[in-house]
């Protein structure tokens, strides 16, 4: 099969490992230049719509960055038999753990790190109500789809996938209805207005129009730039999955099993790292920590409904299994952020400090460890669902 580097002129005479870091690279570069776009466009989409600061957080910018790792197990699944379910439960479970312990991690890191340049400093400026409102809804979905991995009646696991999804729903309707506007004076000039701007300004002869395109842009050209920034995530999130595997199995030479259950479902999670780092850098505390916790309301109610009804949703308490490690990976996903829900609950509407979102990488370290001992010393496969 040609690859992309193969059917550049000039570039087919490259050996493979140049060519698989090149498409690393770019692949990184898709990544972040995506989620800042992303940032900037769903901003503005969310002012246009007048949808809640906290709601433009938990349910465009979430969603929609959280549709990398969604759409792996769709495929997959579609693709049929037990090599391709196996990827999907990989991709549903791997999601909620790396938002739950790595995501809070990087938060937590990120407030230590722009602290100087904060107007918040070391405190996380957020929404008590839709914090405590989006992590509720994952640790109750969550804990529901952990349920039906244990139950051995059908009926019973279909009808707990119909209320997962009635659950999500609800958890929209209930994020439209609260919070306040986003301050227009808090949005920055809409990248794509500005460029139209520019591109304007250069027409020999062309007169100003005097539309303010990147101050007060039309809801299309808003759309435009959010549904453009998508699709360079959702690219750059792909190339990046499949890069990493080469990178694991032909440099590193890491078993596929752990490049399938860590590394891939890490790279899908990316956007949602670097849309929250961009926004703790700017104050924007309320997004950052939407972004993470409205991703996390998402993945613990639609994608692991596509698991319980299409998959063999192996989730088990047995040591030494892969079911276990399954099960484990969504009992420290509901532990870390049952730890953060009651933290926000606790918290009386005083601000909190980075400290609290740290704990998750402990929890994300126990997981590994726990993983590398099956792997190594139990000979059981890395690869969830397999």
């Amino acid at each position: 099969m040609t690859t992309f580097i193969e059917a550049m002129p000039g570039v087919a005479f490259l050996p493979a490992s140049w060519e698989g870091g090149i498409l690393l690279v770019l692949s990184f570069l898709l990544l972040l230049l995506g989620a800042e776009i992303f940032t900037n466009g769903v901003e503005w989409l969310g002012h246009r719509l007048g949808v809640s600061e906290s709601a433009t957080g938990s349910i465009l910018a979430a969603v929609g960055t959280a549709l990398p790792e969604t759409t792996i197990p769709i495929i997959a699944i579609l693709q049929g038999g037990q090599a391709a379910e196996s990827v999907g439960v990989g991709a549903i479970l791997g999601a909620p753990i790396m938002l739950a312990t790595v995501a809070m991690f990087i938060i937590g890191t990120a407030v230590y790190y722009y602290a100087s340049g904060r107007t918040n400093g070391m405190e996380m400026h957020f929404n008590e109500v839709s914090t405590r409102r989006d992590l509720s809804f994952f640790l109750v979905g969550y804990s529901l789809a952990f349920v039906a991995a244990l139950v051995t009646n059908r009926a019973i696991s279909v009808l707990i996938g119909v209320t997962l999804v009635a659950l999500y729903v609800y958890y929209v309707y209930r994020s439209l209805r609260s919070g306040d506007l986003v301050e227009e004076d808090e949005l920055d000039a809409l990248f794509f207005g500005r460029f139209l701007e520019r591109v304007d300004a250069t027409v020999p002869g062309r007169r100003s129009s005097g539309n303010d395109h990147g101050g007060n842009p039309h809801l299309l050209l808003v759309a435009l730039q959010t549904l453009v920034a998508l699709g360079l995530i959702i690219g750059g999130a792909h190339l990046f999955v499949t890069e990493v595997e080469w990178l694991a199995g032909t440099v590193l030479n890491v078993p596929t099993a752990i490049v399938a259950l860590l590394i891939a479902p890490l790279a899908t999670e990316l956007p949602e790292k670097f849309n929250s780092v961009l926004w703790i850098s700017r104050d924007k505390d309320t997004l950052a920590l939407g972004n993470i916790t409205g991703a996390m309301a998402f993945q613990g109610t639609l994608p692991v409904t596509i698991g319980i009804l299409y998959t063999s949703w192996d989730l088990s308490l047995q040591w030494g299994t892969t079911g276990f490690l399954n099960g484990l990976s969504a009992l420290l996903a509901i532990v870390s952020g049952g730890f953060l829900y009651l933290r926000a609950r606790n918290g009386n509407g005083a601000n909190m400090t980075a400290r609290p979102f740290l704990i998750g990488g402990v929890f994300y370290l126990l997981f590994i460890v726990v993983l590398v001992y099956h792997v190594l010393f139990m000979n059981v496969s890395g690869a969830v669902g397999h």
